[in-house]
């Protein structure tokens, strides 16, 4: 079963470009998985049965798991059956069993144009990491880009003159990703000062972003930059995907169509870009109850 499980990881790895992150929480939760049945003695995959499936889901339950956590395993189990069938190790109608429970929407925290524009122009450039720092909130709010995408950037996917990125996003799917004067500047600045590094250190790679060693910077520290400044300038609950978050809401409130911000995004479906719409929608209620003569309170 274990074997089964490496093969997956490195499907998902090879041919599905899945970050390091993304694979780690898969193998978390299908180890999960397996450590349940090998404890009831089920040692292959041929003896399961779906009444084995319904008393998972309602260990889980038991558990008291939150119905995001049980939903989010479930999708692993899902993902890693519809793998095993193709492999012919199971049969197909094994998925129909795995029912994944109702969860409540959460929408994204975005922080205003105001808020973002004024943290990113007073973060300070005069040190390296500073100046590398507001290069990294140019870029992440700029370009939506994920957290993987920014850590993975490397030199020939920049375009400085024409002032593009080209990204490699989930599944091996490039994109061209345009970015503004500021951005640009910012880049030439920084890589100046990275190049430097690099010598100084007796290093060298692609990486864009690197961190105070001359390595490249991990998805990890990328986080742990974004919380320290989002704590530092009032927006507490900063990380990558608020960048992300910010860049399509900010789009979409000033009129951009859903379809161009997809493709900005890099999502495969046009559903998963329409959740902003919710945003977007909550954002001109607040601007028309706090404006409108007919709406303002008495």
């Amino acid at each position: 079963m274990n074997r089964w499980l490496e093969e997956f990881l490195k499907y998902l790895e090879v041919e599905k470009n899945y970050s390091p992150q993304t694979l780690k929480a898969y193998k978390k939760d299908l180890e999960d998985f397996l450590n349940h049945y090998q404890a009831l003695n089920i040692k292959d995959f041929k003896h399961l049965q779906p009444f084995h499936l319904r008393l998972y889901l309602a260990n889980l339950k038991k558990t008291k798991k939150a119905p995001t956590t049980i939903a989010r395993k479930v999708s692993a189990l899902r993902s890693f059956f519809r793998f095993l069938s193709k492999k012919e190790v199971i049969p197909k109608n094994l998925i129909l069993y795995l029912l994944t429970p109702r969860v409540l929407k959460r929408f994204p925290r975005v922080p205003t144009e105001e808020e973002l524009n004024q943290m990113i122009e007073q973060v300070k450039e005069d040190s390296f990491l500073g100046l590398r720092n507001r290069t990294i909130l140019e870029l992440g709010y700029g370009c939506g880009l994920r957290v993987g995408e920014l850590t993975n950037l490397t030199l020939n996917q920049l375009n400085l003159q024409l002032r593009f990125l080209r990204v490699i996003g989930k599944g091996n799917k490039e994109r061209m990703i345009p970015f503004g004067k500021k951005a640009q500047q910012l880049l030439e600045r920084y890589l100046r000062e990275r190049e430097k590094v690099l010598l100084n250190l007796g290093k060298n790679h692609e990486f864009v972003f690197i961190n105070s060693k001359g390595d490249k910077l991990t998805d990890r520290g990328v986080r742990y930059i974004l919380k320290t400044l989002g704590k530092s300038y009032g927006i507490e609950y900063l990380h990558p995907h608020t960048l992300r978050h910010s860049f399509a809401t900010h789009l979409l409130n000033s009129g951009a169509d859903l379809r161009a911000i997809q493709e900005l995004l890099g999502h495969a479906s046009l559903l998963t870009t329409e959740m902003y719409t919710k945003v977007s929608y909550e954002h001109l209620l607040k601007v028309y109850l706090k404006s409108h003569p007919r709406a303002k309170k008495e």
